[in-house]
């Protein structure tokens, strides 16, 4: 048996391994059993992948191991198209990358530029500028760009935007808006961030009964998720702990 097959069976087993552990559904251990190449082509892009990308974290995550590779290639590569063609899109991607790269500044500059004419209220483009004057600590700002997002773009949805208007309206000290925010994005918001950020604003706001219950909630929910699940939640259950053990 030669070298490259001995790697297959290697990376095939590697792939079952993380099933098991992870709590993936178990038809997948038939998958790679049965098709290894295919199998573990398709595990990867349906359930890898996702989990990798899902998300600013997830993007950021990807994002860090690219900086390994070439230290600010993302950025560079998306310069280059930018002034070889400044147009929407690719000031999307260069304004995405120096928002990651945490240059909101920079984004702005960009975001200025490609929201003109027909693109002025682009629901992409409105996000992003929001989140980039979320980190330069422009709230009022960066809730009234989402407000007019919401506006101009009724059938737009985003639940990375709706989060970001709820942490706008707690940094502007609006408790009450933004607890019913956060209650609104953390029906369906897919990690446990939301329901985090919800607990903190009740807590804030003076109802540690409240915070308190959505603290057990989330971590009692968690429980009952997938392994999967708590392993890419793990940061916001660690902090939903603490938060819980520190409450009166």
């Amino acid at each position: 048996m030669d070298m490259p097959i001995y790697f297959t069976y290697a990376i095939q087993l590697l792939l079952i391994f993380h099933v098991i552990k992870t709590g993936r559904e178990r038809y997948w251990i038939l998958i790679l059993l049965f098709l290894p190449l295919l199998g573990g082509a398709a595990y990867v892009i349906l359930e890898l992948l996702p989990e990798l990308m899902g998300g600013v974290g997830g993007q950021r995550a990807l994002r860090g191991m690219q900086q390994l590779v070439d230290p600010g290639g993302d950025i560079r590569a998306c310069q280059q198209a930018w002034e070889q063609s400044p147009n929407a899109e690719n000031g999307r991607r260069l304004a995405q990358a120096l928002i990651l790269a945490d240059k909101p500044a920079e984004a702005l500059e960009v975001l200025q530029q490609a929201r003109s004419g027909f693109f002025e209220d682009d629901p992409t483009l409105l996000l992003l500028e929001a989140q980039a004057r979320f980190l330069r600590e422009e709230w009022a700002d960066s809730r009234k760009l989402l407000e007019r997002l919401r506006s101009e773009n009724p059938d737009f949805r985003s639940a990375e935007g709706h989060l970001l208007h709820a942490r706008a309206l707690q940094a502007e000290g609006k408790l009450d808006e933004a607890v019913e925010s956060y209650q609104a994005v953390a029906g369906y918001f897919p990690g446990a961030e939301a329901r985090y950020r919800l607990a903190d604003a009740l807590q804030q706001n003076g109802d540690s009964a409240a915070a308190r219950d959505e603290l057990d909630n989330l971590l009692r929910d968690a429980k009952l998720a997938p392994a999967h699940y708590r392993k890419s939640q793990k940061a916001w259950l660690a902090a939903a702990r603490k938060s819980l053990a520190d409450l009166p």
